[in-house]
């Protein structure tokens, strides 16, 4: 996703880019567990401790953000391989991103970096699914390891389809922008279109939130809402950075 610079909590490396966290991260990690605890663990395996739910749904988490990292390595690896430099990584509230330190020179690196997250999550997603499937669950402990394998398989495929919206700045998004970029031979068409695009999907959350409070589901009508608006937010700031070279960072 297009983000601006941002400070977080860090200092670690992984691949020579560094990791930072920014403090939201720890509010969406909270209320994934949360959630998880209270919700999707329980009605799939009821009757374990209280203990158990927290336990698993805890892991559950962080470990999702574990994918999301691999994922924006994936882009990170084929944007240094492609002599671009990456300035950092960041985990918040809506994910992660990779923050690219120059746009692309040509529309195939542009295509080749923007699909390499998105193949990170379904190398994932088959893995979990897979591990999942085979492992036996005859103790509690097992049952809990496959539950959270299963979930993470779930889950990637989930992050991979919003991902693969033809909005920018989502990967998707970043794949339209490529194709109109080879198409047209202007990257600031190819954003601007693509932005307005971008703009277009987080209207569209942002109305499927407000119907989902309509519906009495307050939290997800919510999220839906607070979502839409940063994507809004998020494709207007591209469109106005529009340019010969702008700047711009892909996404998850």
């Amino acid at each position: 996703m297009a983000w601006s610079n941002r400070t977080g909590l860090g200092g670690w490396r992984v691949f020579g880019i560094p990791i930072l966290v920014d403090p939201s991260w720890f509010v969406i990690v909270v209320w994934v567990a949360w959630t998880l605890a209270h919700g999707y663990f329980p009605s799939g395996h009821p009757g374990w401790p209280p203990t158990m739910y927290w336990l698993t749904g805890a892991i559950a988490a962080v470990l999702l953000f574990g994918c999301v990292l691999l994922h924006e390595l994936g882009h990170s690896l084929v944007a240094k391989r492609a002599g671009i430099p990456v300035t950092q990584v960041t985990l918040f509230i809506f994910g992660g991103v990779a923050q690219l330190g120059q746009e692309p020179r040509r529309p195939q690196t542009e295509l080749l970096i923007a699909l390499a997250g998105p193949m990170v999550s379904v190398a994932l997603a088959w893995g979990c699914s897979v591990l999942g499937g085979t492992l036996p669950a005859e103790t509690l402990g097992q049952e809990a390891v496959v539950a959270i394998l299963r979930y993470l398989g779930f889950v990637n495929v989930a992050l991979l389809c919003f991902n693969l919206l033809p909005g920018f700045p989502l990967d998707g998004g970043r794949v339209l922008r490529a194709l109109l970029w080879a198409w047209t031979g202007s990257l600031r068409k190819a954003t601007r279109v693509a932005s307005l695009a971008g703009a277009g999907l987080g209207w569209g959350l942002a109305g499927l939130g407000i119907w989902a409070l309509l519906r009495g589901a307050r939290l997800d009508g919510l999220w839906y809402i607070v979502l839409g608006l940063f994507l809004r937010g998020a494709a207007r700031n591209s469109y106005r950075r529009a340019g010969p070279a702008p700047r711009s960072e892909a996404g998850a």
